[in-house]
């Protein structure tokens, strides 16, 4: 690809700031350039032709006018390739995108282009927007595959799922492997046998399956606990919480 010209791409936007009296500074995840940065001038304009296409999780066509050196390209043209009406017409699926494309922000490099993750974060989106119901497993199951495509993902064997007694069992935070019993070399996190059964169905199923997983909400909220414990515990501090803690204030002043 040309370091220079215009490109037409399909994006999904991960952030989106106010800059200047008119003007947007936009995040994209493109599928030919991977993460960008772009400036939208007259994008606060009330005549602005971008209107809603600039909003975090939108996924949109968009021409980028690209010049080498630039840490902001430009973006002239933008339009929906899906509206995710019913993801943004509820809380918590609004909250489950948000934190999506939050995760992908803070973990990937900019202009490195990764398919497999763009396919993801749009399927896990359009899953967030379709689905009846069971839509809280998505969010989980979106951590679990993007560590894996970045190369820390749970390396547990089956067996050692089906074989585990007992109500408890253990997850080792460093490599994803369960067991009923703490090996040499483990950093070991307690948890129930069906919580840990679930955090495998997450990190293994397909996305089609993941939606039809039943869980408890008491079992739900220790799955988001298992999984939150073991990105933070690759990833440290890039984990991000802003749209955790946002979301969090909203539920308490309900």
């Amino acid at each position: 690809m040309s370091s220079t010209g215009v490109i037409h791409t399909e994006a999904i936007v991960l952030r989106a700031i106010d800059y200047s009296e008119t003007s947007r500074i936009v995040t994209l995840y493109t599928k030919e350039m991977g993460k960008t940065g772009v400036m939208a001038k007259g994008a606060r304009s009330a005549r602005s032709r971008f209107g809603s296409t600039l909003d975090p999780m939108s996924r949109i066509a968009a021409v980028l006018h690209v010049r080498a050196g630039r840490d902001l390209n430009i973006l002239s043209e933008a339009s929906h390739v899906r509206h995710h009406s019913m993801l943004r017409s509820e809380l918590a699926r609004v909250e489950s995108g948000l934190r999506m494309v939050e995760l992908v922000n803070a973990l990937l490099p900019e202009r490195e282009a990764n398919t497999p993750i763009y396919g993801l974060l749009a399927a896990s989106l359009t899953a967030l927007d379709h689905a009846s119901a069971l839509t809280g497993n998505v969010w989980p199951f979106f951590q679990l595959r993007l560590a894996t495509l970045l190369g820390f993902g749970p390396s547990f064997r089956r067996d050692e799922v089906q074989d585990m007694q007992g109500e408890f069992g253990f997850l080792d935070l460093r490599t994803g492997r369960v067991g009923t019993t703490v090996e040499e070399g483990w950093v070991p996190l307690r948890a129930y046998r069906r919580t840990l059964r679930a955090f495998a169905i997450l990190a293994r199923a397909e996305l089609s399956d993941v939606l039809r997983l039943e869980l408890s909400e008491p079992e739900a909220e220790d799955v988001q606990g298992l999984v939150r414990s073991y990105l933070q515990h690759h990833v440290e501090e890039s984990y991000p919480t802003r749209s955790a803690r946002v979301f969090a204030q909203f539920r308490h002043q309900g």
